[in-house]
């Protein structure tokens, strides 16, 4: 059976692997992406400056008195290049031996061969160049939530980027006997601070499964969940009084966390050989996320506000491509010359994690053992 991936790729019209591309929108099990939204810019630079004019209670006035002044006029620059990710992946001769196999059976059925290459071409494309896009995408904004920075080192290239998250948004890591599973735990402590610093008005909050493990599997937090779905679980605070076990009736001692578990895969860089996975949430970190309901005005919002606009933190910058001459991810399928059986695919995205709520973000750390 003869693998011939240009007629392929020509059956399905023409530009569609930059069509696919451009159209693909992250997956809903793309957490972080709730609160970063991918939004497709023109610009390959972000200029997320914004002006909001808050009001300021109107003043008492005599009788014919000069007015008194109000409004307090807030300003915010973020100011920073996109930056550029690509991704370049030949099919392999293990894979093609596969396909092979799978034609000779399409063909004994009486099935279309050039349709059925066609389908695996693009979920060669969709599977393997845009996913690894769109994965590294995620990957980048889990790491600006959880520490506010990005620091990352790739191909002798380093992507270096600070949100401006106060410092004391950032709790103290807890160790030893007062990490999460100590003998000492600071889970409470740290749960009280974090609402404390986002008003009580706390949106979500987002952990890794094992550090969920790590406190309801540790009897001193006497922390159990008292309800659970596929949103997230509620965990409870018990006290015991007068020998008593019993809820605590403080609100405080009440939260959900969503458990967000989903990873990426790279080569391993102690066996290039080899892949391993990443986690988009890293493990021993609690993100608090607090309602980011804006008041006042802010100029060329307009007289109404976008519910949607005013819970996200941001939002992630997707810049256009030179490849592309669009906003939006650039991929494409190929050949190589005089290679008709071969099949490689390409993709390349700009684009960059926006964070115009620092102070909205509260990160706890603990080890786990």
């Amino acid at each position: 059976m003869d693998l011939n991936f240009v007629e392929a790729i020509s059956a399905l019209g023409p530009n569609a692997s930059f069509r696919i591309a451009n159209a693909a929108r992250p997956p809903a099990n793309y957490l972080f992406n709730t609160l970063l939204p991918e939004t497709p810019k023109p610009s390959y630079y972000i200029d997320s400056g914004n002006m909001t004019v808050r009001a300021t209670m109107a003043g008492l006035v005599g009788m014919d008195s000069p007015y008194p002044p109000g409004g307090v006029v807030e300003m915010s620059t973020f100011l920073e290049q996109s930056a550029k990710m690509a991704i370049d992946v030949p099919l392999n001769e293990g894979t093609l031996r596969q396909i092979q196999e799978m034609l000779a059976q399409v063909m004994l059925g009486g099935g279309s061969t050039k349709e059925a290459l066609s389908q695996e071409a693009l979920n060669f494309l969709s599977k393997v160049i845009i996913q690894a896009l769109m994965d590294r995408a995620e990957w980048l904004r889990g790491k600006a939530l959880t520490t506010g920075a990005i620091n990352w080192t790739f191909n002798k290239k380093n992507l270096l980027v600070d949100y401006g998250v106060p410092a004391a948004n950032f709790l103290t890591s807890r160790t030893g006997n007062d990490a999460y599973d100590g003998s000492a735990s600071k889970f409470w402590t740290d749960v009280r601070a974090a609402q404390r610093l986002l008003h009580y008005s706390v949106r979500a909050v987002i952990a890794h499964s094992t550090t969920i493990d790590a406190i309801v599997n540790n009897a001193v937090n006497a922390a159990q969940i008292t309800a659970q779905s596929v949103g997230g679980m509620a965990i409870s605070r018990y006290l015991t009084i007068g020998g008593t076990t019993v809820p605590s009736t403080d609100a405080r001692d009440r939260i959900t966390i969503v458990a967000y578990d989903e990873e990426g895969e790279i080569f391993d860089p102690a066996d290039p050989e080899n892949t391993i996975t990443v986690p988009f949430m890293t493990s021993g970190k609690l993100l608090f996320v607090g309602n980011n309901n804006r008041s006042g005005y802010r100029v060329g919002q307009g007289s109404t506000d976008d519910p949607t606009e005013d819970l996200a933190l941001g939002y992630t910058h997707l810049a256009p491509t030179v490849e592309g001459g669009a906003p939006g991810r650039w991929s494409r399928l190929f050949t190589p010359e005089g290679q008709p059986w071969m099949l490689r695919g390409q993709g390349v995205q700009n684009l960059l994690p926006v964070i115009e709520a620092p102070k909205k973000i509260v990160v706890a750390t603990t080890t786990i053992t």
